[in-house]
């Protein structure tokens, strides 16, 4: 059983479903500049990634004027949006909260949607730290986000669970050392596992934190759970 110190959540598929959200929004803008996207495209250089690393890798073409648009009109889509939580994970984020256990949010959105969402899904205070794409130079797959929120809660990645559902983003959990669980909402299980997740669930409902004695333990589901440690 590993022992770890602090939880650390994507947002995106993970906190909130917005995998057909996500999907529309790049398909739309692909439709408009004559873009063919992938399967490949999304799994890779979209789903999980910040705006910039996709614009960069999937619309090369655009002008500074056609990306900065396209960025303008993504936080209007954003914020017009009504985000609907993942079965489960508010009444985990919740009970961490309460047993002190420290989570952070890392994402590779902008702050202005975070702060919508925890808006929506009154959990502004929730998370110890945050990480979005405006706090670091590397997006997922790159290591650094999940560094950094570990780093934000005083301790190593290697002490964390990650939880994603993008193939990017587990990626980064797996390259930044920590403990990594895939969500497989939307049928991508075997590329999460070959991503490297360690575990893999359909969502939160199974999964809490139970304590027996002095000891507690983060439940994943009937086969799996791990040792959280109290942080000094």
């Amino acid at each position: 059983m590993t022992d770890i110190r602090a939880l650390l959540f994507d947002m995106d598929g993970v906190v909130i479903d917005t995998h057909e959200s996500v999907t529309t929004y790049w398909n739309n803008l692909a439709a408009q500049h004559q873009v063919t996207l992938t399967a490949e495209d999304f799994a890779r250089h979209i789903y999980g990634c910040p705006f910039k690393h996709t614009i960069a890798v999937c619309f090369p073409k655009l002008t500074d004027d056609q990306q900065q648009t396209a960025y303008a009109n993504m936080i209007a889509y954003e914020e017009q949006m009504t985000y609907v939580a993942v079965p489960g994970v508010i009444r985990l984020l919740r009970q961490l909260k309460q047993l002190g256990i420290p989570s952070a949010l890392v994402t590779s959105g902008e702050p202005h949607k975070v702060n919508t969402v925890l808006g929506q899904l009154a959990i502004t205070n929730i998370f110890s730290a945050i990480v979005t794409a405006h706090d670091i130079t590397h997006g997922k797959p790159h290591p650094e986000p999940y560094q950094l929120g570990a780093q934000k809660l005083s301790c190593r990645a290697a002490d964390c669970v990650v939880f994603e559902d993008a193939v990017s983003g587990l990626q980064s959990g797996v390259a930044a050392g920590a403990w990594c669980v895939g969500l497989d909402s939307w049928g991508n299980r075997e590329a999460l596992l070959a991503a490297g997740a360690q575990h893999i669930i359909r969502d939160f409902q199974g999964v809490r934190v139970e304590t027996h004695g002095h000891e507690r333990r983060l439940v994943l589901d009937g086969t799996q759970c791990l040792s959280l440690l109290v942080m000094a």
